[in-house]
């Protein structure tokens, strides 16, 4: 979530954003977590739901343990950025069998073709 806080804050030339597996901090997350009270006390929250002002792609999992689906799906509709549904493969971190991950670099190649980032 710091890129949709920072877009807000600054106004910088970015090419593009991938928000791999964004959590919803919106609603408890898992034991182990913070809490909701933590990361509002931390800035964390609201979470802000205004367009980016570059193009953004975002990556979610149909069973992300921090984020329902749909409700990422509205935030990255908030946001402006294309959805990538991941299919059904867990929160995109170490604990969840992931090191390297080579589709970010085929979105990231992606984001580095947009329209808006070809003009720049």
């Amino acid at each position: 979530m710091t890129t949709v806080h920072w877009a807000g804050r600054h106004r910088r030339p970015v090419t593009g954003a991938l928000l791999a597996a964004p959590p919803d901090f919106d609603t408890p997350l898992p034991a182990g977590y913070p809490t909701l009270e933590a990361l509002t006390e931390n800035g964390w929250t609201p979470v802000p739901r205004t367009p980016l002002p570059f193009p953004s792609i975002v990556a979610a999992s149909m069973n992300d343990p921090l984020a329902d689906f749909d409700r990422v799906a509205g935030l990255a509709a908030a946001w402006g950025s294309r959805l990538e549904n991941l299919g059904s493969v867990g929160h995109l971190n170490p604990v969840c069998g992931y090191g390297e991950w080579s589709r970010a670099e085929e979105f990231i190649r992606a984001l580095g073709r947009t329209p808006s980032a070809a003009s720049d």
